[in-house]
């Protein structure tokens, strides 16, 4: 008899292109890096609500999908 496989545990994944990571760290700064950069002043947020938040406050304008 060989040796079972251990069954794979969940690996963090990014909602938005769908890539996983080894841990979370390394997925929160993919997406920082990736999903969250402001177009006009190039400012690197954590999530798509601060994104948002972010463009409205600063930039007056509306970010939509």
């Amino acid at each position: 008899m060989g040796k079972k496989k251990k069954s794979k545990s969940l690996r963090p994944w990014c909602w938005y292109c769908e890539k996983d990571f080894e841990d979370d760290k390394v997925l929160v700064t993919h997406q920082r890096a990736k999903h969250f950069k402001c177009e006009v002043c190039n400012k690197k947020l954590t999530t798509a609500g601060g994104m948002a938040v972010h463009a409205q406050q600063v930039h007056k304008v509306d970010i939509t999908q």
